[in-house]
């Protein structure tokens, strides 16, 4: 650590290329995400790093910059933008820029693999490190070229890489070949299940004492059990109907809202009192609302962005319980949050939400894919409020003993190994 600061100082990287690529289709903007927008996993870690463990300054590459820096009103780490590279914004633009660039869109896993090195060859990045001397860099996934420029990166520095992962397998990764190698050349790496920190150690021979399984940090002071009947009312639904709850982004070739949506269609004239509610948006959202109109209408609700945690609170609390039937998922936030709020979940079991969901007792977990399961769990589901009920307490202390921040901060503190320097 630099010899002036009272506090070490951590670079975080997040997983997009640049904010273009991801924020603005949340409905946020560069003003917004650097002052006041908290509403990833991202925001949780960086929350407890910069209470418990150091200063974090984000480092958000951009086309166009449009501020320089700003301190974030809530969570109190800085953020800095900087311009990305030269070479990636010139192959942005040709991605994505021409009118017949949908024709490219077969190209998307090769062109996504080089911007994902590309990004980060900036003059400005190489210019911030020089001037702020990082004592970490914390990295939000290891599963792109981001990931190996910034292993140089570190190395060049003379200081730890730190990355956690919180979503897709290895068949997913770009650049996978390089990845054989540097990921054992990492500090630390947090995977998000035991099933992820195996894979990691077998399969790219990363040494397991410099693995963490750390899931994603839930404000359980927030996200707590409330009156059902209140939580309705306040979310403005019926408190004498019951509500299957769906929360993320509608794009349905991962998240398989349609099969949801026949699955409670079939099931909708025998439970007349049952109502599905959809929270979210997405590249689907019109063609799931028009499937909804057809299979089950004004039984399918669609909310919208949930952007306030008060009005998430209060839905998870009004629902029977949380479906989530991706195909594929990292460790879901939305299945910590739903527990935390006491609510049983229903999730698939090819993703890390069984750290949490432990069948038949906090919720249920299903095959990918398999929409007769899917089916056969909602009835029973619906057919069994006394054991939904009971489920609820025990989803609740799981989470407590799990997500908690106080949990997740001393795990964190152990990664940087800053207990003894620190206190």
């Amino acid at each position: 650590m630099t010899a002036t600061r009272a506090r070490p100082l951590i670079a975080f990287f997040d997983y997009p290329d640049v904010f273009e690529d991801f924020y603005p289709h949340y409905g946020v903007d560069q003003q917004a995400f650097a002052t006041r927008w908290s509403a990833t996993g991202s925001h949780a870690f960086i929350s407890l790093m910069q209470s418990g463990v150091g200063d974090v300054v984000w480092y958000c590459f951009s086309l166009r910059p449009e501020i320089s820096e700003a301190r974030h009103e809530t969570l109190g780490f800085r953020v800095r933008f900087l311009r990305s590279g030269w070479l990636h914004r010139s192959l942005w633009r040709l991605f994505y820029l021409p009118r017949m660039a949908w024709r490219w869109r077969g190209a998307y896993r090769g062109y996504a693999t080089v911007a994902s090195y590309l990004a980060l060859l900036s003059w400005p990045l190489v210019r911030a490190l020089r001037r702020d001397r990082p004592d970490c860099l914390f990295v939000q996934s290891y599963s792109s070229g981001r990931f190996d420029v910034l292993l140089l990166a570190a190395r060049l520095l003379g200081v730890p890489l730190i990355a956690y992962h919180a979503g897709g397998g290895p068949e997913g990764y770009l650049g996978r070949f390089l990845r054989h190698w540097t990921l054992a050349h990492a500090d630390c790496l947090i995977a998000s299940g035991r099933s992820e920190a195996e894979m990691l150690a077998s399969r790219f021979r990363v040494p397991r004492q410099r693995l963490r399984v750390i899931l994603t940090p839930i404000d359980t002071e927030v996200f707590r059990p409330l009156d059902r009947a209140e939580a309705c009312l306040a979310a403005g639904l019926d408190p004498a109907r019951r509500h299957l709850l769906f929360v993320g982004r509608l794009d349905d070739s991962v998240k398989r809202v349609s099969a949801l949506i026949r699955s409670f269609a079939g099931l909708s004239g025998r439970y007349a009192d049952t109502d599905l509610l959809i929270a979210g948006d997405g590249p689907d959202g019109e063609k799931l609302r028009r499937l909804a109109a057809e299979q089950a209408p004004g039984r399918v609700c669609f909310l919208g962005w949930v952007s306030h945690t008060k009005d998430k609170v209060r839905l998870y609390n009004a629902a029977e319980c949380l479906l989530l039937p991706s195909l594929r998922e990292g460790f879901p936030t939305v299945v910590a949050e739903a527990m935390a709020s006491g609510t049983p979940a229903l999730a698939t079991g090819n993703s890390s939400a069984g750290e949490l969901v432990i069948d038949g007792h906090t919720g249920w977990l299903l095959p990918p894919g398999d929409d007769e399961a899917l089916l056969d769990r909602l009835r029973w589901v619906l057919d069994n409020p006394q054991a939904i009920a009971a489920m609820r307490p025990q989803a609740r202390e799981l989470a407590e003993s799990c997500v908690c921040p106080a949990v997740v901060a001393a795990q964190l503190r152990e990664c940087f190994r800053l207990d003894r320097t620190y206190g």
